[in-house]
């Protein structure tokens, strides 16, 4: 089990063997980025499979483009750049590495990476600025397994519902930070909030997701466009015990949860238009707000 450097000291090409200090990764070894020369987006002509990638603090290269991520079949991804000024567009293809861990840190600002393919786990270190974008197009989508959000400066955008696809059964822990997501987090997965906030722009309904609170703040301004019906089109099961969760800014016309329970914190289910509803509500404690229109009273004409 090797170590090589990359210096891209012949051109851009990920292949070439003389832009690494010890050879072409292999699939036991471990690839340190590094350096400044940036490295060509796309499946290299050579060996793309390699245990360890390991982006290194110091780069000040591009990885991949827009629409042109590179693609790499790799076990673990280590993500430390600091250094402003360059985007990295990364595919794990999960082709023999099925299971790919994803460590991502750097006070890098700005847009700092986007990342797509099979994600087992992505954890984002508390250290992280900047932003991590979810996806890189609708064919290279950002499947999600478990996902761990500790930063307290950085942002998760997942905002593009067509570029990711939550995997069923998934867990993901929010600390701290800012967390965007425009599609549900996965049929039967579990989203557990201590701090951070999380906002919700877009939602399809599923089955067996829930939202648990124990701190921060989640703003809803997903539903439907619809004015009536029947069927829950947002969580199926909301718990608070902290924080709050609010749809005081949501302007979408019908906006139904499944099971609410309340023992602590705070609920605002008033906005400035729509229909919001739910099924069943258990509360011991905390702070709860009605909607203001919890069944359709005027006929539109």
């Amino acid at each position: 089990m090797a170590t090589t450097t990359w210096t891209g000291a012949s051109n851009s090409d990920w292949a070439t063997a003389g832009n690494w200090t010890n050879g072409l990764p292999a699939t036991t070894d471990t690839a340190i980025i590094d350096g400044s020369v940036g490295i060509t987006g796309g499946t290299p002509s050579g060996n793309a499979e390699v245990e360890r990638v390991y982006i290194a603090s110091t780069y000040t290269g591009a990885i991949g483009s827009s629409g042109t991520p590179l693609e790499i079949d790799v076990a673990q991804l280590s993500v430390d750049n600091s250094t402003s000024g360059s985007t990295h567009f990364i595919h794990l293809t999960g082709s023999n590495n099925t299971t790919p861990n994803c460590v991502i840190d750097g006070t890098k600002t700005g847009a700092a990476l986007y990342i797509s393919g099979d994600l087992a786990s992505v954890t984002v270190e508390p250290t992280f600025a900047g932003t991590m974008y979810l996806g890189n197009s609708a064919s290279k989508d950002a499947d999600i397994k478990d996902l761990v959000m500790l930063s307290t400066s950085g942002t998760i955008d997942a905002s593009n519902a067509a570029n990711v696809s939550w995997v069923t059964g998934a867990t993901c822990y929010q600390t701290a930070g800012t967390v965007t997501i425009g599609e549900h987090f996965g049929q039967d997965s579990t989203w557990i909030m201590s701090g951070g906030s999380l906002n919700v722009t877009g939602w399809t309904a599923t089955s067996g997701e829930s939202l648990k609170m124990l701190g921060g703040t989640c703003t809803w301004t997903a539903g439907s466009t619809g004015t009536s019906g029947t069927a829950v089109n947002a969580l199926n099961t909301l718990k608070v015990m902290g924080g709050t969760f609010t749809t005081a800014t949501n302007e979408k016309a019908y906006v139904k949860f499944g099971t609410i329970d309340q023992s602590g914190g705070s609920i605002n289910m008033q906005s400035p238009f729509p229909n919001i509803t739910f099924t069943t509500f258990n509360s011991t404690s905390g702070t709860f707000t009605y909607p203001k229109q919890s069944v359709l009273t005027t006929t539109a004409k």
